[in-house]
């Protein structure tokens, strides 16, 4: 049963009245006026078009908005769809709107959600980020549908990436998490996803989710709980994840940090499971892939490995004591020539799994260790970029597909070194 000291108790009767649902779609929020009506909106024509016998819940969960996020979401209506009009006797969709609290951040937010479905025995959780302007009714059905179905208890979103899209995704955390983990999981940083109730119940129960006792990722928690524990995982192919503005997003070292930091954290705290893992098996993907769509204008690739250059260089003294003498020889290679910048797969899977190791071992603090990391990430994705820069998406789906594999070509040694620690 859901901890309802979780749920005030204003918030508790709403639940009471509600009754059993069907589905619950979670929207974490904070600050996101600009944006948030129309995901609303399109959760409530989801569940109209496609459950239209179903009872929902909109259940937003919100950290303190300051720019009436919350009343935005309990006014959304969506007329024009006839998702409010419309009534049937067993389809029911209410909006709850609640302030959550303890420690910030989404992993508070999935905690107050899940704690809602479970005592709403909802079939279904749906959670969407209330950022993404892209969302449509069709991502509803992609997400609970398998689990509705019993075919999955977390449904994975899967989108259509091109070569300059979500870089710290394409070539750090997918085939990293793949090759670790041993799972084809495209998006292991899930923004959108679906679950059961009994996968919501285990990670309410078992983990302290959002009491700072799971990592800060939590996205990645959920993923490396739900692979771990044996929980069915699926796929949904959704269209192109686009962002709206956002007046408070980090800068890329600060994410960095906390992706890896995530990653590395789940690595400790499973290692029993992953360290024996062999080729990654397959996790089924329900849908078709939409083309994929440019995020934006390409950065500068240039100047980046021009910059890449540089910071080898001047970070030769702490690479020495990170990286084995072979990869750093190839690694200083590789920046000799920042015009033509090659730095292929094998080197790239090699020195994460060595930058891993090192951050295992406690070399040196592991601030440090994740922040030298970050420009040899800059690099490679230079060299990506320049050897994609006219590449078709067939082409570029593959280059993603072999930087997987080189990840799993070179998990062995470094999973026979990490007990060595």
């Amino acid at each position: 049963m859901a901890d309802e000291s979780l749920l005030s108790d204003d918030l508790l009767r709403q639940l009471m009245a509600t009754g059993h649902v069907d589905i619950l779609i979670g929207v974490p929020t904070l600050n996101n006026a600009a944006t948030v009506v129309d995901v609303v909106r399109a959760a409530q024509h989801g569940i109209a078009t496609y459950f239209p016998r179903a009872r929902a819940l909109i259940f937003n969960a919100d950290s303190g908005s300051d720019d009436g996020t919350p009343t935005l979401v309990r006014d959304a209506t969506t007329d024009d769809t006839g998702t409010v009009s419309a009534s049937r006797p067993l389809r029911t969709t209410n909006r709850i709107t609640t302030p959550y609290h303890g420690l910030p951040g989404k992993g508070s937010a999935m905690r107050v959600i899940f704690a809602a479905a479970d005592l709403l025995s909802a079939d279904a959780v749906v959670t969407l980020d209330p950022n993404v302007t892209s969302v449509m009714p069709e991502w509803i059905p992609a997400l609970a549908a398998p689990v509705r179905d019993g075919r999955a208890d977390l449904v994975a979103p899967r989108y259509p990436r091109a070569a300059a899209d979500a870089p710290l995704v394409t070539q750090l955390v997918r085939p990293l998490v793949r090759a670790a983990y041993g799972w084809t999981l495209s998006e292991p940083l899930m923004g959108e996803f679906g679950c059961s109730r009994p996968f919501a119940s285990h990670c309410l129960e078992l983990s302290g989710i959002g009491t700072g006792a799971t990592p800060e990722g939590v996205d990645l928690w959920m993923v490396a709980e739900a692979l771990v524990k044996g929980f069915r995982p699926a796929q949904a192919a959704l269209g192109p994840r686009l962002l709206g503005a956002s007046r408070k997003r980090p800068a890329l070292p600060d994410v960095f940090q906390q992706v890896m930091d995530a990653v590395c954290a789940c690595l400790e705290l499973h290692d029993s499971y992953w360290l024996p893992r062999g080729a990654a098996d397959p996790v089924p993907c329900f849908g078709t892939l939409n083309p994929a769509v440019e995020p934006g204008p390409r950065p500068d690739v240039a100047a980046m490995a021009e910059t890449f250059a540089r910071d080898v260089a001047a970070l030769h003294p702490l690479l020495t004591t990170i990286l084995t003498g072979p990869t750093l020889a190839r690694l200083t290679a590789a920046a000799a020539t920042p015009a033509q910048l090659v730095y292929d797969d094998d080197l790239w899977a090699d020195t994460v799994f060595e930058f891993l190791l090192a951050y295992h071992r406690a070399v040196m603090t592991r601030e440090h260790v994740t922040r030298t990391l970050l420009p040899l990430y800059l690099g490679r994705t230079a060299a990506f970029l320049m050897r994609h820069a006219s590449s078709d998406q067939a082409t570029v789906d593959a280059a993603f597909e072999s930087l997987c594999l080189a990840f799993e070509r070179a998990k062995p040694s470094a999973a026979a070194q990490w007990t060595k620690a």
